[in-house]
Parts: structure tokens; C-alpha cells; sequence
């Protein structure tokens, strides 16, 4: 760009100015999303990060109680999932209520689904003596930055010691 003297001094023309607004006016938004979406997206993970910290602590509770020798805890507290869940105040939920209630201020819950007997694989054999496990799922929903709140299922296989 060339540079006019006026009374001695070097400036820009108004027509290059003119363009460089133009050029920061078409150039500058583009980056602004980025930058948002990014904030987002970092958000989010940091989110993820907490939801499995949450899940792998309830996790951590339910298996410390499967092995526990307490005679109302071990793997047979897990064959009345509702028993061993919901019971006020000794239920596995309130025991954990002061860990995971700080979640909740911030959008976090998690539910527990147990399963009936399976065998190693997962899946319920035609041998009853196989199976010996059940499926703990623990299931954070989160809020996103994004739109909807996220879902992350995180699942344990246990059995009796």
C-alpha cells in the first residue's frame, strides 16, 4: 500500500482503511465462533472427566460392599437390587450421598441398574452353576455445554470372593 505525505507526515489512505475494516469486519467473527465452540467442547470434557470420576466411585462403593463380610452387605445384598439401593439411611444410595451430593449441585445424577445372575461372558447359560456374576451399571447424565444433557454408562461385572 502506498503511503501519501501530508505536510510532511506518512499516513494510510482513506480507501485503505476502509478495506482493512472490511477485511477485520469478514475475518474476526469466524474466529469468535471457533473460540466458543472450543470453550464449549473443553466444557464438555471437563464434564466427561467428572461423570466417570462419579461412576467410578459408585462403582468402587458397590464392589467394596460385595466384598465386605458385614452379614447385610456381600454379593447376596445384590439380589434385592431395590432392598440394597433404596433403604433409608443404610441403603448403598444414602451411605453415598455424602460423596456424590456434591454432583448434584452441578447438574449430575447417576442411577444403579443390577442384574440378575449371568455367567462370565455376560450372558445367562443353560448351567445355573456358571452363573455367578451380575452386570453393575452406573449411569451419569451431565449437563453439555452443547444442548441436551449427555449419558455415560460405565458397568462392572462382579461375584462373590
Amino acid at each position: 500500500m502506498s503511503r501519501y505525505m501530508v505536510n510532511g507526515r506518512r499516513g494510510f489512505s482513506l480507501i485503505e482503511v476502509v478495506i482493512a475494516v472490511i477485511v477485520l469486519a469478514i475475518a474476526v467473527p469466524p474466529v469468535l465462533g471457533l473460540l466458543d465452540n472450543s470453550a464449549a467442547n473443553r466444557a464438555d470434557a471437563v464434564n466427561t472427566t467428572r461423570a466417570t470420576i462419579l461412576a467410578s466411585a459408585v462403582l468402587e462403593g458397590i464392589f467394596a460392599d460385595v466384598a465386605s463380610t458385614d452379614e447385610n452387605l456381600g454379593m447376596a445384598a445384590l439380589n434385592d437390587a431395590n432392598v440394597y439401593l433404596n433403604t433409608p439411611t443404610t441403603g448403598f444410595i444414602s451411605r453415598m450421598s455424602i460423596a456424590t451430593s456434591i454432583y448434584g449441585k452441578y447438574g449430575f445424577s447417576y442411577t444403579v441398574e443390577i442384574s440378575g445372575l449371568v455367567s462370565a461372558d455376560g450372558t445367562v447359560s443353560a448351567q445355573a452353576d456358571e452363573n455367578v456374576f451380575r452386570v453393575v451399571t452406573v449411569r451419569v447424565v451431565y449437563p453439555s455445554a452443547v444442548g441436551a444433557d449427555m449419558s455415560l454408562p460405565v458397568s462392572l461385572m462382579v461375584t462373590e470372593l
